[in-house]
């Protein structure tokens, strides 16, 4: 018996219809297990960040030991009259570098920058560990910090920030989107990609917290100044004030120079 041409090729391999179901089965399955292998994948990075929160609190402490509050503008004018000689960069300004970059000038305390790092892969930038180099205006560069920087505002003059005082407030974030300008506290908003539905929270105790925020929401869409967690309630970084108010709006949120 002769096999025609067709059943010959069809026999050969496939169909381009049999192609196309095999490569959707493919994509569907990538899809499927893209995000458990991102989320095992993202495990180091967590904690990293949530360690490296850890030893710049330390850093911090000391630096409050010494100067009777974390750094802020008051702080910075010490700085200044202790240290003219000394030159790693700004003190002030409107990113957290420019702020955490005051620890450095207690420079026999703190020598290394690659606590700062926490992962922040935005637009097309990327923090990195620091390099060592602090003098001539180098420490804390762009991209050699991770963290955000949270200051509390003075109610007479609202340009003046100053250090956080209260006992439960919060110090420092990584997973913040980052800002050109500073975040009043309740505009803040999230980097939903970096870790992938985390950020970690530094409070004035010493305590890290990890917010595990509903991947559905990212930076365009997420409400502003609060975060939604994996059980869909709204929360504010900020622990209500005695009489049950949101304080965020008294609070700046300095992102990293990226």
């Amino acid at each position: 018996m002769k096999v025609s041409a067709l059943q010959k090729n069809r026999k050969s391999g496939f169909t381009l219809i049999e192609l196309m179901v095999v490569i959707a089965i493919l994509v569907s399955l990538a899809a499927i297990g893209s995000g458990p292998v991102l989320d095992h994948l993202n495990d180091g990075e967590r904690q990293k960040a949530s360690s490296n929160l850890k030893s710049v609190f330390t850093i911090l402490q000391q630096f409050k030991s010494d100067h009777n509050n974390f750094p802020c503008d008051t702080t910075a004018e010490e700085i200044m009259e202790r240290y003219p000689e000394l030159n790693f960069g700004p003190v002030t300004g409107s990113t957290s570098n420019d702020y955490l970059r005051q620890v450095f000038y207690d420079s026999q305390k703190n020598k290394s920058e690659k606590p700062f790092f926490a992962k922040l892969n935005v637009a097309g930038k990327t923090v990195h560990e620091g390099d060592e180099k602090r003098a001539k205006g180098q420490a804390l560069q762009r991209g050699e910090n991770g963290m955000a920087y949270i200051v509390r505002k003075n109610p007479d003059d609202p340009n003046m920030k100053l250090g956080v005082i209260e006992t439960t407030s919060p110090l420092a974030i990584c997973g913040v989107y980052p800002s050109a300008t500073p975040y009043a506290g309740n505009e803040l908003a999230f980097d939903m990609s970096s870790f992938r539905g985390h950020a970690f929270l530094l409070s004035v105790d010493g305590s890290v917290k990890d917010l595990e925020m509903n991947l559905a929401k990212d930076e365009s869409n997420s409400e502003k100044g609060f975060y939604v967690d994996k059980q869909g309630k709204r929360s504010s970084i900020f622990p209500e004030d005695d009489n049950g108010n949101d304080p965020s709006a008294n609070f700046i949120i300095l992102t990293p120079d990226m």
